[in-house]
């Protein structure tokens, strides 16, 4: 059975939504790729310290070459890290990241999909580099895919893929359902609509009226929430001396943890390390992005203060983040449910329609 689906090859995360007998699934790998394996072969604490081994990251097989997948991956491999659009097209870290989410999404066994790939607005709007990144997709994904992750073999057959911006399936996780058909009011289709996508890496405006994409108030930049992580980056480098990887700062961002161990004052060796609570310096970072966001956003060429749409929908990893700041700017907007899903899953919806 030929099943359909969405792939979001976000640069915080892989998200893939299926549907599959009318039964949506779905499933987010942190986008950390690294070669390398996790076997510390007769290594031990002996019986010291912590006992239950931490979660390891998957282990991706293909063609001869084994990469470690998602969390954890620092404390084995060094991440491979590629915040271009390039990237996009495909690649080592690309392929494994695909290959893991598809393994968690689906399972072992034999699998077949049509796809549609989620690519940022401002990759969509440039039509030489839309065409150059779908074309790149299509050369490595379309056809038959043999690999393992964690000792489990997956066949996976890719039909057909599309590619269709990001946002959009915001669009369609808002107003279609699992079958593909829209669940809303015709005049909600029809109404001007605009959506907002925070990303790591990108931040995407998309909007519609008359089901007519609105171009005035569609563009997009590489703000996002990689602003607020660089910022925090930032000021553990100079309060406190230590290294952060942006992926690091990301999840502390988003999991606002109440203690964090740093290193003891440079003048101090023979210090224990020190137990900060690192949420003021997470709200500062947070605030950071936002103003950045926001401004861009409000642009009296953007959106302004979004009063002209029926609808503000906010989606994207930095929805949930920033949601009382999106709230206190935009009102009437409306934070997506699961909004780092929201756009694979919406794509998934219309890839029913876009395929058949």
């Amino acid at each position: 059975m030929n099943n359909y689906g969405a792939f979001d090859p976000g640069y915080g995360g892989g998200k893939l939504a299926v549907i599959q007998d009318g039964k949506l699934k779905t499933g987010v790998v942190p986008s950390l790729v690294g070669k390398g394996h996790t076997d510390l072969g007769e290594l031990s604490m002996l019986g010291i310290g912590r006992q239950r081994r931490r979660d390891l990251p998957d282990t991706v097989k293909v063609n001869g070459t084994t990469y470690l997948v998602g969390d954890g991956v620092e404390r084995y491999a060094e991440p491979m890290y590629d915040l271009d659009f390039l990237r996009l097209r495909g690649g080592p870290e690309l392929r494994a990241l695909f290959y893991d989410v598809v393994y968690r999404v689906l399972g072992p066994g034999i699998h077949d999909l049509s796809l549609i790939i989620g690519l940022p607005v401002e990759v969509m709007l440039d039509k030489q580099q839309a065409e150059a990144t779908l074309q790149g997709l299509k050369k490595w994904m379309v056809g038959e895919h043999s690999f393992s992750v964690s000792n489990d073999n997956v066949h996976l057959i890719v039909r057909q893929v599309k590619a269709g911006a990001q946002p959009l399936g915001a669009l369609f996780a808002w107003g279609m359902d699992n079958q593909g058909k829209w669940r809303r009011d015709t005049e909600d289709l029809h109404a001007q609509v605009g959506m907002v996508d925070i990303g790591f890496n990108t931040l995407d405006l998309f909007a519609i009226a008359g089901a007519e994409i609105s171009m005035r108030y569609t563009g997009g930049d590489t703000l996002g929430m990689r602003r607020a992580a660089e910022h925090l980056v930032r000021e553990m480098q100079e309060v406190y001396d230590m290294d952060l990887s942006l992926h690091k700062a990301d999840a502390m961002i988003r999991n606002r943890p109440p203690m964090f161990l740093v290193p003891p004052p440079a003048n101090d060796p023979d210090a224990p390390v020190q137990k900060i609570d690192p949420r003021p310096l997470i709200d500062e970072a947070l605030g950071r992005a936002a103003t950045g966001i926001l401004s861009f956003v409000r642009q009296g060429d953007k959106w302004g203060n979004g009063r002209q749409f029926h609808h503000q929908l906010i989606t994207g990893g930095g929805a949930e983040a920033l949601r009382s700041q999106l709230s206190e700017a935009f009102p009437r907007a409306y934070i997506m449910p699961r909004p780092v899903l929201a756009n694979a899953i919406g794509l998934a919806r219309l890839a029913q329609q876009a395929f058949n």
